[in-house]
C-alpha cells in the first residue's frame, strides 16, 4: 500500500510554486466585491484590496482598480490576513516515529546554539496542509525535552529557499520548565531550574566582557538579555509560570509564555508585565502538571488584558488549530480578539508587525480567501495568497482524492469551489 501511495504521488508530481501562475515582480491583483476583515479596524463589507507585487497597495470600499490589474471576483468570499501558528513541529518533524525524518531534539540538557532554521524540511507534505487550512506563519521550535531548546525560525507556508520562506531565522530562544525537562538530563525540577539560571549567568558574564569572542552557545541567550529576542518560556504548572516571572524579573528578558495551564492563576501578573501567552486551545488534562485547563482558559487571559496567540503544538495535526481556535470562542473569548490572536498579536509578540499580521496598505501580501467565516470548522479556503503570489488549496491529500475518489464518485469534490 504504501508503495502504491508513493507511486501516485511520484506521478502527480511536484507542485509548482504559486501553482503555476506566472510570476511577475509588479504583477497588479484587484479583489473586489470582496468581505475584507483588516483586524487593525473594523470589517469592510463590501470592497477592494489591490496588491501591486508582494505588496498590499489598497484596501477600501472606495479603491480605484487600475486598468492593468488582473480583476478577481471576490463576491461571497472573505478575506484575512494570514493566519499564525506560534509553536509547531512542522519544518522540524516529518514522521515522529521515522528518525530520519525527526530533527526535532538533540540530547544535551542545554542547547542554546541550536537553530530550527538549520533543520528546516522545505519540502515538508505538512506544509501545504497548513496552509490550505489559512496558517500561513508559523513558529517552527525545537522540541521540548531540553531545559534550553535552542532557536525558534519564523516562517511562510510557502517558498522554495530559506530566504524566501523565512520572515525570521532566528524568532526567539526556547525554554522548557516542568515535565518534559526533566527528561532532558535532569530528575528533577531543581536540577533543570538550575541550569537554566547557570546558564543565564554565563551569558550575563560574557556579554559584560569588552573584548568576548564570539560564543554560538552563549550568544543567543546574549540577545535574550539585551532585548533582542524572547525568551519563550514552556511551562503550565503555576508554580513554573511564577518561577519564569521570577527569573525574568532577575535577568531583565522580555518573557513569552507558551502552554499555561495553569495561567489564569496569575493572569494579573502576567498582564501587569506584558507577557503574551501562547494558548494551546485544544489543550486537554492529560498529564499532572495539565490538570487545571479549561476550555475558558483564554477568556479569562483576555479579561485580564493579557495579550494572546494561539499555536497548535503539533505536526501532523496543526492544520486543525484553526477550527480548535473555535473552542476559546464558545467559551467566551471574544470573536475579534481570537481573530487578533491569529494575526496581529502574534506579529506584535515576534516583531513582524510592520509587515504582517493586519491588512493594510504597505503591509506583506499574505492573505487567503474563504467561503465564509475563516474560524468556522466547514468553512473552505479556497485562494491563498503568499508575498503575492497564488496558491490553489492543493496537497498530498487533494492529489489522492483525484486518483482514487474522484474517478468513482465525481460528485465528491477534491478542491473547494469558487
Amino acid at each position: 500500500m504504501i508503495a502504491l501511495l508513493a507511486s501516485v504521488l511520484a506521478a502527480a508530481g511536484p507542485q509548482l510554486p504559486g501553482g503555476g501562475d506566472e510570476e511577475r515582480s509588479e504583477r497588479v491583483v484587484a479583489i473586489r466585491d470582496v468581505r475584507i476583515l483588516p483586524v487593525a479596524t473594523p470589517p469592510i463589507e463590501s470592497g477592494v484590496l489591490l496588491v501591486r507585487g508582494n505588496r498590499i497597495a489598497g484596501v477600501g470600499a472606495d479603491v480605484t482598480i487600475p486598468p492593468d490589474a488582473e480583476v478577481v471576483e471576490g463576491a461571497g468570499l472573505t478575506v484575512a490576513p494570514g493566519f499564525f501558528d506560534t509553536y509547531t513541529g512542522i519544518g522540524l518533524i516529518e514522521v515522529a516515529g521515522v528518525p530520519a525524518s525527526n530533527d526535532s531534539q538533540e540530547p544535551g540538557g542545554v542547547t542554546p546554539q541550536l537553530r530550527a532554521a538549520d533543520a528546516y524540511f522545505l519540502d515538508s507534505e505538512l506544509i501545504p496542509l497548513v496552509r490550505n487550512a489559512g496558517t500561513l506563519i508559523l513558529l517552527s521550535v525545537p522540541g521540548d525535552r531540553n531545559v534550553v531548546a535552542g532557536q525558534s525560525a519564523l516562517m511562510r507556508t510557502a517558498g522554495t529557499t530559506l530566504g524566501a520562506a523565512a520572515v525570521k531565522e532566528v524568532a526567539a530562544v526556547h525554554a522548557n520548565l516542568g515535565e518534559p525537562s526533566k527528561g532532558g538530563g535532569f530528575r528533577t525540577r531543581m536540577g533543570a531550574v538550575a541550569a537554566l539560571r547557570q546558564i543565564l549567568q554565563e551569558a550575563r558574564d560574557h556579554a559584560a566582557r569588552e573584548d568576548a569572542p564570539p560564543n554560538y552557545r552563549l550568544d543567543p541567550l546574549v540577545r535574550v538579555l539585551r532585548g533582542e529576542l524572547p525568551l519563550v518560556v514552556r511551562a503550565h504548572r503555576r508554580d513554573d509560570i511564577l518561577l519564569a516571572l521570577s527569573l525574568s524579573d532577575e535577568f531583565g528578558f522580555r518573557l513569552v509564555l507558551a502552554g499555561g495551564a495553569d495561567a489564569p492563576l496569575v493572569a494579573a501578573e502576567l498582564a501587569a508585565r506584558d507577557v503574551p501567552v501562547l494558548v494551546q486551545p485544544d489543550l486537554q488534562p492529560a498529564t499532572m502538571e495539565t490538570a487545571g485547563v479549561r476550555y475558558d482558559n483564554a477568556a479569562h487571559l483576555a479579561r485580564a488584558g493579557v495579550r494572546l496567540a494561539f499555536q497548535s503544538n503539533e505536526t501532523t495535526l496543526s492544520r486543525q488549530l484553526i477550527p480548535n481556535a473555535g473552542l476559546t470562542v464558545a467559551y467566551g473569548l471574544p470573536y475579534e480578539e481570537a481573530l487578533k490572536a491569529f494575526t496581529l498579536y502574534p506579529a506584535q509578540i515576534f516583531g513582524v508587525a510592520d509587515t504582517l499580521g493586519s491588512l493594510e496598505v504597505g503591509k506583506e501580501a499574505t492573505f487567503f480567501l474563504t467561503r465564509g467565516d475563516p474560524l468556522q470548522v466547514r468553512t473552505p479556503v479556497v485562494s491563498i495568497y503568499v508575498q503575492g503570489r497564488r496558491y490553489e488549496p492543493r496537497s498530498y491529500q487533494t492529489r489522492l482524492c483525484e486518483t482514487f475518489i474522484a474517478p468513482v464518485q465525481e460528485s465528491i469534490p477534491c478542491l473547494p469551489t469558487r
